[in-house]
């Protein structure tokens, strides 16, 4: 019993790590964007680990190359449904049905 509480411990801790690495990323994208991109790496790592899925945060960032989404480094476009966004860093593609 006592081991299922230290994985939900640790599985909470975890998420409340993921968010604030997320959330310096976004912070500062706009000054070290290097910086910001090893935030989302160690986020993404953590997440991996300890088996969380980050819904609607990975929309935040490439897949491919983890650099966090930023005006001028992501093309965004809408048609028949479906957005495209492409990331002008890697060329990466990703699409969302628009519902």
């Amino acid at each position: 019993m006592a081991v299922k509480r230290k994985k939900g411990l640790e599985r909470k801790i975890a998420r409340e790590r993921i968010n604030y690495l997320l959330d310096l990323a976004d912070r500062v994208k706009l000054e070290d964007y290097d910086l910001s991109r090893r935030y989302v790496e160690l986020a993404t790592r953590i997440a991996r680990k300890y088996r969380i899925r980050l819904r609607k945060k990975k929309l935040r960032f490439c897949k491919k190359c983890l650099y966090p989404y930023r005006s001028d480094r992501v093309r965004v476009r809408v048609s028949k449904g479906v957005v495209r966004v492409t990331c002008l860093n890697c060329g990466n593609v990703r699409r969302f049905k628009v519902k």
